[in-house]
């Protein structure tokens, strides 16, 4: 099924989206301290929920939704697992990691807002934009404390 411009941004946001809840949910397995497992835990809960309505959106659209993350997520995924097992602090390498998953999704949903988009393209992502720059600015915090 060919998708329209607007289903198919949406779905770029989407995919983000499921990068994100990819990589949290098993950076939350792979967590030491039970604090990041808490905090890896509620991101991939947001990001899921957030991801669901937009996949919605997708359908009303007359576009088939993402279901799935990417190939750069996946190896995103797999370059912090890499990176854990070479420290001693293997939650920092996930944080560190999933920060930069941060500015990806920041990034898509910014340009979603400024680029030029349809108009429920930008109305969606202005909408969630404060969420995802929250999401971004907790881990970058969380990033910054572990570096200091």
């Amino acid at each position: 099924m060919t998708q329209n411009k607007t289903a198919a941004s949406i779905n770029d946001l989407v995919e983000a989206l499921n990068d994100g809840v990819a990589f949290y949910d098993h950076a939350a397995g792979e967590a030491k301290e039970a604090g990041h497992k808490q905090l890896f835990q509620d991101m991939s809960r947001i990001k899921r929920s957030i991801a669901t309505e937009l996949k919605s959106e997708v359908l009303r659209q007359g576009g088939e939704p993402a279901n799935d993350s990417s190939w750069l997520g996946d190896f995103r995924q797999g370059y912090a697992d890499l990176k854990a097992k070479m420290v001693k602090d293997s939650d920092g390498a996930y944080i560190v990691s999933l920060e930069a998953q941060e500015d990806r999704v920041l990034h898509a949903f910014r340009d979603a807002v400024d680029v030029d988009q349809p108009a429920r393209v930008r109305e969606i992502a202005a909408k969630y934009l404060p969420e995802v720059q929250g999401m971004h600015d907790r881990m970058r915090a969380l990033k910054l404390a572990k570096e200091a």
